[in-house]
């Protein structure tokens, strides 16, 4: 069931290319109800989650946006919500935080519970598949390929995140910096992964070694 994003298609790109401000206008105006948190009330003491937007990547967007598209559709036939309680990104990948609200004034059905659970599985499946999309680029990414530097994960690979790195507000020796410290991250990365592979190798060479060694020696007792 995986979707494959080797190009973003035009609404994907548009979402991409939407500013926070345009990206937050359009969510909160296609889906209202999922988002009533996203706005704090005048006579709300608390800061919560919601109130500080949509905390992902723009490459993420249309993730997000397929998600709610399908979501509604149970919505509007089954009347309950999928509350959005935190929109953020963790570990290099997507967490959607959310609970059910159905009306007060009905008692729950057979058929809206199941359709509830159903957008429950539907928005973890959504979330599980950002692990294959670049935070940045939106397209599809191995997830061994993302880029991590200490203890920081990123949700991005090393394109991505030379990308996002030059639209940064940090001054060109920075920029340069982080970038290459990423290069050599990625390198090492690549170098351990060819190592594993020859490892692997040599291990089933060493294997078929034992095994002639041992189909000798019951040829010779025989």
């Amino acid at each position: 069931m995986w979707m494959k994003h080797s190009k973003l298609n035009e609404h994907e790109q548009k979402l991409k290319d939407m500013s926070v401000e345009e990206f937050d206008h359009y969510m909160m105006e296609h889906y209202p109800d999922m988002f009533k948190k996203r706005n704090r009330p005048p006579d709300q003491k608390f800061i919560e989650p919601m109130n500080f937007g949509f905390e992902i990547g723009n490459g993420w967007r249309h993730v997000l946006d397929s998600l709610c598209k399908k979501v509604k559709v149970l919505q509007d036939t089954f009347g309950f919500i999928l509350v959005f309680d935190q929109v953020k990104e963790k570990i290099g990948s997507a967490r959607f935080y959310t609970h059910i609200e159905f009306p007060e004034s009905t008692k729950v059905s057979k058929e809206q519970a199941v359709a509830a659970e159903i957008a429950k599985l539907i928005a973890d499946h959504y979330e599980e598949y950002t692990d294959y999309v670049c935070e940045e680029l939106g397209t599809n990414i191995n997830p061994n390929e993302k880029i991590s530097l200490g203890s920081w994960y990123y949700g991005m690979g090393l394109e991505g995140y030379i990308q996002s790195t030059e639209k940064s507000r940090l001054d060109e020796k920075e920029k340069k910096e982080k970038i290459e410290i990423a290069k050599k991250s990625d390198e090492n990365r690549k170098n351990i992964s060819d190592l594993k592979r020859k490892l692997n190798y040599l291990k089933k060479e060493d294997i078929e070694e034992i095994n002639s060694l041992v189909d000798e020696k019951i040829k010779n007792k025989t």
